[in-house]
């Protein structure tokens, strides 16, 4: 069964959107909701004002991002936690200040809509991304997470187990 299993199957329709120009702070909140209402939701998607795909941004992404930005400096041990919290608040404002274009993957997992799932995975892993954006003709239809493939293999696992 799960060969016959496609892209489109899993595909999730409804994804965040950024813009290049948004801040990794409205980022951050666009992700942090998807987090919090339980969708499951690694990356949002980056469009221009034509809707065309410039990119994606995962929260593995604002996290390297951000640790770049605290770690740019130097070793954080042995420092006071009164300073710590002095570099950690800055690090943040100037990071929330940051462009959405600035950190964005622009060499994102690309799929079609018939595509089998395990060469959905084996995308996944040749690139180290955790999802992919699922497109035809030139238009996005969507995004599949790894969780979502995860579902699909491990359900066909315990089914048969």
């Amino acid at each position: 069964m799960l060969l016959r299993k496609r892209a489109w199957d899993i595909v999730r329709e409804d994804y965040p959107r950024l813009r290049e120009d948004d801040s990794l702070a409205e980022a951050m909140r666009k992700l942090n909701a998807c987090v919090s209402d339980g969708s499951g939701s690694l990356c949002a998607l980056v469009m221009d004002d034509e809707g065309h795909l410039k990119g994606a941004l995962s929260i593995w992404d604002t996290m390297r991002f951000m640790e770049d930005n605290l770690l740019r400096t130097g070793s954080l041990r042995g420092i006071e936690e009164d300073g710590f919290d002095r570099i950690f608040r800055n690090a943040c404002k100037v990071a929330g200040s940051s462009v959405v274009a600035d950190l964005m993957d622009r060499d994102m997992t690309v799929v079609g809509p018939d595509e089998p799932i395990l060469l959905v995975l084996e995308s996944f892993v040749k690139k180290g991304r955790s999802y992919s954006v699922v497109v035809e003709a030139g238009k996005v239809i969507g995004t599949i997470m790894i969780s979502d493939v995860f579902r699909e293999i491990s359900g066909e696992i315990i089914c048969r187990s």
